[in-house]
């Protein structure tokens, strides 16, 4: 039985933020959970249409000590598609904290750039996925500026596609910290050298899909130690290839008898796996 909770439902995985309660039991110095909770606040929208939800956003930072609030989207799109990301400062701690949103399933734009896995030139040296450069683009100048004028203590995070352009913006600013959550593969060996000296930490959870695309055979290479969750809801430290897999096995079997045939929930543990709320809930 596990000793933390976990979210089979869809709406956990396809609309993270809509169960609220943001911060619940997180402590301000666990920035493995803060950053994690940062990343599932940034899916905060006005729906229907894609645009954030800044009122709510600012309400919830405010009263973490985050005073100090940017937002950054693309620009020109329908109904506010594309790329979301908020800057939040903590003056008095003299800490700054970048989420990217991750993929909106019903966001053509983000799955687009998610589709898009031709490697291409990257700045800073290597090469990366195409997509998501795409998607870093809209935002990049103004994040940077905005990143150098603060001269705070920097964390970056994200969550699927957002933890893709937490990476990407890393090579291009290096911050104190890089939390990625459920992140897919971002570039090549190349890349990854790039990143060289960054204080990184890739939570992957279980079964996560996404954590493991694109493939290596595609010249993919993930960045940092894998930080894993088990079926069991215990955080391993790198562990091996044959444990994962073993331990991905039974908990696909384990979430075929117990939630894959309820209504409301995902049909496959490899889907489920990449909700926020299963990360955050093993962080905190």
């Amino acid at each position: 039985m596990a000793s933390v909770e976990y979210s089979p439902t869809k709406e956990d995985l396809f609309f993270p933020a809509r169960r609220g309660n943001f911060f619940a039991n997180i402590s301000a110095d666990k920035y493995e959970a803060v950053c994690a909770e940062m990343a599932r606040l940034a899916y905060c929208r006005t729906e229907p249409a894609f645009g954030f939800d800044r009122e709510t956003i600012v309400e919830v930072l405010e009263s973490q000590g985050f005073t100090a609030v940017q937002f950054f989207e693309s620009e020109g799109t329908p109904d506010g598609r594309g790329t979301h990301c908020f800057l939040a400062a903590d003056p008095a701690r003299e800490l700054a904290i970048v989420a990217f949103r991750g993929t909106d399933s019903s966001d053509p734009t983000n799955l687009g750039d998610d589709a898009n896995a031709r490697q291409i030139a990257w700045g800073p040296g290597g090469k990366v996925h195409a997509g998501f450069a795409h998607a870093l683009a809209p935002v990049q100048a103004g994040l940077v500026a905005a990143i150098d004028a603060l001269n705070y203590r920097t964390l970056y995070t994200g969550h699927s596609l957002g933890a893709a352009m937490a990476t990407l913006l890393a090579s291009l600013r290096k911050p104190d910290g890089l939390y990625t959550i459920g992140s897919p593969r971002v570039g090549n060996q190349d890349f990854i050298n790039t990143l060289a000296g960054i204080d990184a930490r890739r939570y992957v959870d279980c079964c996560d899909v996404v954590a493991r695309v694109p493939p290596e055979s595609m010249s993919y290479a993930h960045f940092g130690d894998t930080l894993y969750i088990d079926r069991n809801r215990d955080l391993q430290e790198n562990p091996s290839a044959a444990f994962m897999a073993s331990d991905r096995f039974h908990a696909t079997a384990d979430y075929l008898v117990k939630y894959a045939w309820i209504n409301g929930n995902v049909a496959v543990r490899e889907l489920a796996d990449h909700s926020p709320i299963n990360y955050i809930e093993v962080l905190k």
